[in-house]
Order: C-alpha cells, then sequence, then structure tokens
C-alpha cells in the first residue's frame, strides 16, 4: 500500500513538472475577399446582386498604414443608383483566427464586424482586420457610382 502512495506521489510531481504548452497565437490579419450584396428591393430580400471586389491592381493602393481600396459600381443604372445602393450589405473574408472591428473616418472603434443594411452610394467604410495576437492591419473602401 505505501508502494502505491509512493508510486502516485512520484507520478503526480512528474505531471506538475511539466510546462503548459501554448500554442502561438497566429499573425494573420490580411483580407483575403469581399463582397457586396445589392438589395433592389427592401421588402423582398430575395432580390439582389452579388459583386466581387477586386483586393488588386489600380483600385488598391497603400496609404501609410492604412490599406486603400477604390471601387466603382458597374455601369447599369438600373441596378446600381442612389436608391439601389441604399440597401447593400457586405461580407469579408479573412483568416479564421482573425476578428474584424469597424472604424470610424478618425480609426474610433464602431463595433465588431460590417454586416448588416446600408447605404454605399458615395460612401467610404473603415474597418481593421485583427490577428490572434493582437496585430491589426487598417482597410478602407470607397464605394462610387460609374
Amino acid at each position: 500500500m505505501k508502494q502505491m502512495k509512493y508510486l502516485t506521489l512520484l507520478l503526480l510531481a512528474a505531471i506538475s513538472c511539466q510546462k503548459l504548452h501554448k500554442p502561438e497565437l497566429d499573425d494573420k490579419n490580411t483580407l483575403n475577399g469581399v463582397k457586396c450584396y445589392v438589395y433592389y428591393n427592401p421588402e423582398n430580400l430575395k432580390i439582389y446582386s452579388t459583386l466581387d471586389m477586386p483586393l488588386s491592381g489600380d483600385n488598391v493602393s497603400q496609404m501609410g498604414p492604412v490599406t486603400s481600396i477604390n471601387y466603382t459600381f458597374p455601369a447599369d443604372e438600373q441596378k446600381y443608383n442612389a436608391q439601389t445602393l441604399k440597401s447593400c450589405r457586405l461580407e469579408a473574408s479573412i483568416p479564421p483566427t482573425a476578428s474584424l472591428v469597424e472604424l470610424d473616418a478618425s480609426g474610433n472603434e464602431l463595433g465588431k464586424g460590417i454586416g448588416g443594411l446600408r447605404d454605399l452610394a458615395g460612401k467610404t467604410v473603415y474597418f481593421k482586420v485583427v490577428a490572434a495576437n493582437g496585430e491589426a492591419r487598417r482597410y478602407q473602401i470607397r464605394f462610387r457610382l460609374n
């Protein structure tokens, strides 16, 4: 019986001496994609179009710590005009360990995510993507009518 107690104590001592292994926090904070949903009829949200925004090329520039994206809606006055763009929703693709925080023009936090219906006619949306380790990358998207 004494041997069992000593073995149990020895086992507990060995286990308690091990260091806890914490995984390294991910530093991925890139914006992988943005979609815009334009709802033509606010009473029937089944009628909409989906637009993928290009995140490379002439429409993207680096302004200091902010990545600026300029997006011009396609030239279709029936689908994309000041009235229809009052009911839009944005969807961002970010790394699975990151989070997205909406900002105002001064950089103050407004809240988590960029969901919900919003007016995008001539507007700019500001946000940051925050990695699991706390590193943040700021973005702004300017929307324009053609």
